[in-house]
């Protein structure tokens, strides 16, 4: 039986750090060591330029390049094929974009006669469930052994190893935004919203565009990307017609234009890490898989 060392990459600083630390600290077999990155077809190109940046560095020390999983439909068929967008009470995204195809590599690996362990960077300080976790131990949902190297680590730990080892952070943290998994996710918070429209306004341009794509395979208007709840009642422009009567949702404009309302709605200059990172909490997924950090 072949010992697999398992790391999904997200190009985000947790995922890299364990990566690093696999690497580097772990003393492991380089041999063993497998990374896989989900492309969800939602992400930046900074994403795929900092994981391709990974793999070519991940080589030098020894181990061997990246692998690319793609998901049965990516993020925009996905919503086709749901009628809708994720979103915090329905997040089928993790789920179909990220879990089902590393779950599927990890089998077919343990399948193949390999004893696979995966190695998650989830840390305690992130949320009130993920301190609850072990630091190694069954997984049900992966089938094998689930190891957390990071767990007990700080987020200025987990940017100091970035530092030790000579690797830079996903370019998109300059920019003040505190999730890269997904661009945007669908639970962004306002600031990131305005970011985005300020630094990368053709995303929006594009967001309009899959709202509108969503919208005409569902036949429903309420297919709107970010939940009508985002903004309040005042923000939300469409009017759609339910059982219930009249219902106002928020287009991507609508949560555009809201987020650059509000005393502390963020100027147009770069942000400094602290004052982004001061609260662990705000940067977790609510799906708590780990698979987007």
């Amino acid at each position: 039986m072949n010992d697999i060392n398992y790391c999904g990459l997200s190009g985000g600083k947790d995922s890299t750090a364990t990566a690093l630390w696999l690497i580097h600290e772990s003393g492991v077999p380089l041999e063993t060591i497998r990374f896989t990155f989900c492309d969800t077809g939602n992400e930046h190109d900074f994403v795929y330029q900092h994981v391709a940046m990974l793999s070519e560095r991940f080589v030098s020390w020894g181990t061997a390049p990246v692998i690319t999983l793609k998901p049965e439909r990516d993020f925009l068929a996905l919503a086709k094929w749901k009628h809708r967008f994720p979103s915090r009470k329905t997040r089928f995204c993790t789920q179909f974009l990220k879990v089902i195809p590393t779950r599927e590599d990890v089998t077919a690996l343990i399948r193949s006669d390999h004893e696979v362990t995966v190695h998650s960077g989830v840390r305690a300080g992130e949320s009130v469930d993920r301190a609850k976790l072990l630091e190694r131990g069954f997984d049900d949902m992966f089938g094998c052994v689930v190891n957390r190297p990071l767990l007990h680590k700080s987020l200025s730990e987990v940017i100091a190893m970035h530092q030790k080892y000579g690797v830079p952070l996903n370019p998109l943290y300059a920019y003040g935004f505190t999730r890269v998994g997904c661009f945007p996710c669908i639970n962004s918070k306002k600031s990131e919203v305005k970011l985005i429209s300020i630094h990368f306004p053709e995303r929006i341009d594009q967001l309009r565009q899959l709202e509108a794509d969503v919208i005409s395979a569902s036949g429903s208007s309420i297919a709107t990307f970010f939940h009508r709840k985002t903004v309040p009642e005042r923000f939300r422009s469409r009017v759609v017609e339910t059982r219930k009567g009249p219902m106002k949702v928020c287009t991507i404009d609508d949560v555009v234009r809201w987020s650059h309302t509000g005393r502390r709605a963020m100027e147009r200059q770069p942000v400094l890490f602290e004052d982004f990172w001061a609260d662990d909490a705000t940067l977790v997924c609510p799906s708590g898989a780990g698979m987007c950090e």
